[in-house]
């Protein structure tokens, strides 16, 4: 991965290095990394080529910032919903928020829909994403560690097998729902993912 041009000295200078990012991070969450080119950054950046290159390096060092931004946004809204997740109920209640409100607005994972527009081209974006579900694995994580320490689920339920676990049947489920324009897929394999934990309930 290409190092990342330094940060600018000037508040001004990250001001507008922050408003391009988030200008482009628009445009990829709507049309994805690989079908912008580099015409659109500029024009949705109001950028020129000068200033592209004198804050990134160049338009793959962009799209890395833009697809961290967008990463950012989405963890940080993830955080929200999870982060108060102590018991299975709260968790089973927060992911049927997350399925009713797929079903209003099927629009797919963002940070899945990123994961498969970069990976295998963009690496440096790639590590982003990585990055992204790590963090939301993490949350998820956490809310079972607290569930094992208040004695909800047995001493030997691994929290991070449980994790990742949920967060697969989240993505296989919404790429799934997305693929078939039918909201089923994803439900089933969030029952799934929880019929699977609360085998290690105590109770």
């Amino acid at each position: 991965m290409k190092t990342m041009p330094s940060e600018p000295m000037t508040a001004r200078g990250r001001a507008s290095r922050e408003r391009i990012v988030a200008r482009v991070a628009d445009v990829v969450a709507e049309h994805g990394v690989r079908a912008v080119s580099l015409e659109q950054v500029l024009a949705a950046a109001g950028a020129s080529k000068s200033q592209l290159y004198h804050y990134f390096g160049g338009r793959d060092q962009l799209m890395e910032a833009a697809v961290a931004y967008r990463c950012e946004q989405v963890v940080a809204s993830l955080t929200q919903a999870f982060a108060a997740v102590a018991t299975m109920a709260d968790l089973e209640r927060v992911l049927a928020g997350f399925v009713a409100a797929y079903e209003q607005d099927p629009s797919g994972c963002p940070i899945g829909t990123l994961a498969s527009d970069v990976a295998g081209h963009h690496e440096g974006a790639r590590e982003r994403v990585v990055a992204a579900f790590a963090a939301w694995e993490r949350l998820f994580s956490d809310a079972f560690e607290r569930m094992r320490a208040a004695g909800e689920l047995r001493a030997d339920a691994a929290p991070g097998q449980l994790a990742t676990a949920v967060l697969a049947g989240l993505e296989g489920g919404m790429l799934l729902s997305e693929t078939r324009r039918d909201g089923t897929s994803l439900r089933i394999a969030v029952d799934a993912a929880l019929t699977f934990a609360r085998t290690f309930a105590t109770v």
